[in-house]
């Protein structure tokens, strides 16, 4: 037997968006804009809902439509400047660039928005996140230019930024309401490698028999919690 579920403002206006965005995928595909093509896809939009509902997601934070337009914007800069600058390492007549996993807190509440920022930063040229701890709520970056304190530091920056933008667009505290059926990630059952003494990583990878947070720079520049 299902369980009712409680149909508050939140609920409510996540569904009527759902429907308006079936909807306008509807009209793209017939390509034509008209009274009857709009109306033809809100009711399959509706029909949809009703009889193939998605699993549902907790309803919890509050969307910020300013500051959601600034998040994209800023993820939008930050994907041209990882261009340019990826683009200059591999062109600048100097030693190629020293890479490393670096460690990084992303203290994002809902396991969701957690997701769409490790979209982001895997979508910026020069990194990809390789592990999500999703209890302590850290990521794991392989970088590309992890040689100077100085690119440790802005890769720093550029991630605290990241979490602070989404935490403004979708998770400020005086918006938070947590839900009965908020889904907790269970933890890390991955294998641990016995503790080593810091390696410096080589251009290939991090150096054998050492964990993710233990390499190199990463080690010496992971951000407190």
């Amino acid at each position: 037997m299902s369980r009712k579920v409680k149909m508050d403002a939140r609920v409510f206006g996540s569904r009527v968006f759902m429907t308006l965005w079936l909807a306008f995928a509807w009209v793209l595909l017939w390509g034509t804009i008209e009274v009857g093509t709009i109306v033809s896809g809100l009711l399959v939009a509706v029909l949809i809902m009703v009889v193939l509902p998605l699993p549902r997601v907790p309803v919890e934070g509050l969307l910020r439509p300013v500051s959601t337009a600034w998040l994209v914007i800023m993820v939008g800069y930050y994907l041209v400047r990882s261009s340019l600058i990826v683009a200059w390492q591999s062109v600048r007549p100097q030693a190629p660039p020293k890479p490393a996993v670096l460690r990084a807190p992303m203290r994002l509440k809902s396991d969701f928005t957690l997701a769409l920022a490790v979209n982001s930063l895997n979508l910026m040229p020069g990194g990809i996140v390789v592990r999500v701890d999703p209890v302590a709520r850290y990521v794991y970056v392989h970088v590309l230019d992890a040689g100077t304190d100085k690119a440790i530091e802005a890769f720093r920056r550029q991630t605290a930024h990241v979490e602070k933008l989404y935490q403004r667009a979708f998770e400020r505290p005086e918006d938070w309401r947590p839900s009965p059926e908020h889904y907790t990630a269970p933890a890390d059952s991955g294998p641990d490698a016995p503790e080593t003494p810091d390696a410096p990583e080589t251009q290939g990878g991090a150096s054998s028999g050492s964990r993710p947070d233990s390499s190199g720079p990463a080690a010496e520049k992971e951000a407190p919690r």
